[in-house]
């Protein structure tokens, strides 16, 4: 069965993060994946964190997850809105 959140591992700390979020965020990285393979790392990261429902990002994947979040926050909801203040 899978769960509705996933665990984010944000350069040493444990996020839960619903699983829509996550799908959502990988989808808007691998879009900017030929622009930067930062974010083409982080989309494969994230794509593999919802397959075993965790997921752990260095500091540069979190820097990136954070430009992502911000190009778009109203577009991901609340729950992003939490994951960046996770994330500070």
């Amino acid at each position: 069965m899978r769960h509705e959140t996933i665990e984010l591992d944000l350069d040493g700390k444990a996020v839960p993060v619903p699983r829509e979020l996550a799908d959502r965020l990988a989808a808007a990285a691998a879009a900017r994946a030929g622009v930067s393979a930062q974010h083409r790392d982080l989309s494969l990261l994230l794509a593999r964190g919802l397959e075993s429902g965790h997921a752990s990002l260095g500091h540069g994947e979190v820097r990136v997850l954070c430009a992502v979040l911000e190009e778009e926050l109203d577009r991901f909801g609340p729950a992003a809105a939490e994951l960046v203040r996770a994330v500070v």
